[in-house]
């Protein structure tokens, strides 16, 4: 028997869904759906009845309009499907697992929220003239964020001579994260992404234009599902093929939810992923001699020897203070839906410790 189209997009009422499966029946008329696809003015939601185009109802839109609260790709949400069951109104937005967000480049005192409900995040960049560690260091801070797994995926390395010393670079800067080297073009080490995409998960790619994420997918695929273009040949830089995000179901039934291409990732509350990918700088701060140490001109300050010892660059210390100081002056105005989501965050991380202690 065919599974139905909303079980392919990974809803279960089984553990994974865990917070599906504990919400009130308040609303039976209504029924659950996972958007897979967001447009301008309207979403494609996966329903038990097959794909149907959605929108929001009217109250939803005046309850959380001014909150930023709406659905995004990967999120489960209730809808009431017409009779017809070809058209669909969203009422209701279910707890989220996980969660991308960045500061709003319209308004820099809000919360974008990107994407949802995924279990990792391949943060992908190309081995050429636009492999950037700076940049993946902002998209690992805000991976952390997200509550998800973490992989690094070092494409197009066709374009490399030398891949490997590429990934050792990587593993300096986000220690402890996986590193992979690819070639979609030349379907080189596709298969150590394979584990990623067992049935029923989902997981999400974030990276600049032009790293190769459409062709990432249609290599997992196996064939051309996704629009592709060529960067520019002066500086590697690339054109936004994908348009809008939308989650594609893999043959072995995994899911991949594309993005374009993010030109500015701004960090926003997000001082404790600031601290875990800079953990050394904070240990280096827990030995100086006095506790509210500035780390300027102190006597037994740790950070300043290792400075005078080489052991820490000034790029490195100047880089930390910057991210924690864009951190702490973003901050948000819809503190309700960045508290919930922590609120959301730590409970989830309650239960998967209750679930190791069994």
């Amino acid at each position: 028997m065919k599974e139905n189209l909303l079980v392919q997009y990974g809803y279960t009422e089984n553990e994974g869904n865990s917070a599906l499966k504990d919400l009130p029946e308040v609303q039976t008329h209504l029924e659950p759906a996972r958007i897979i696809a967001q447009h301008k003015n309207y979403y494609q939601a996966a329903t038990v009845h097959g794909e149907i185009i959605s929108h929001l109802s009217g109250r939803y839109l005046f309850a959380n309009g001014a909150a930023g609260g709406f659905p995004v790709v990967g999120d489960y949400v209730r809808v009431k499907v017409s009779e017809e069951k070809d058209r669909a109104v969203i009422h209701e937005l279910l707890p989220r697992k996980t969660m991308f967000y960045r500061r709003n480049n319209f308004d820099k005192s809000e919360l974008q929220v990107l994407a949802a409900n995924f279990d990792t995040v391949f943060i992908c960049m190309a081995l050429n003239r636009d492999f950037n560690l700076t940049r993946l260091e902002r998209y690992v801070i805000m991976a952390r964020e997200s509550g998800a797994a973490i992989a690094i995926v070092l494409t197009k390395a066709d374009l490399c001579a030398d891949p490997d010393s590429q990934a050792i670079i990587c593993e300096a800067v986000c220690p402890g994260i996986p590193i992979y080297t690819v070639s979609a073009q030349e379907m080189t080490g596709m298969e150590q992404l394979h584990p990623y995409f067992g049935k029923g998960k989902t997981v999400i790619a974030l990276g600049s234009s032009g790293v190769g994420k459409s062709s990432l997918v249609n290599a997992l695929f196996g064939e051309a599902v996704m629009e592709t273009s060529e960067v520019r040949a002066g500086d590697d830089k690339g054109r936004h093929t994908t348009v809008h995000r939308q989650m594609i179901v893999l043959p072995g039934g995994g899911l991949y939810l594309d993005t374009p291409g993010l030109r500015e990732v701004g960090i926003a509350d997000a001082a404790g992923s600031v601290s875990e990918q800079f953990a050394d700088l904070e240990e280096l701060q827990l030995q100086c001699k006095f506790k509210d140490c500035r780390h300027e001109q102190e006597t037994g300050c740790a950070v300043q020897l290792a400075l005078e010892e080489g052991k820490l660059t000034p790029d490195r210390l100047a880089k930390y203070r910057k991210l924690l100081k864009e951190s702490a002056f973003n901050k948000v105005k819809n503190r309700h839906l960045y508290e919930k989501w922590q609120a959301s965050k730590a409970f989830s991380k309650q239960m998967k410790k209750r679930k190791k202690e069994r």
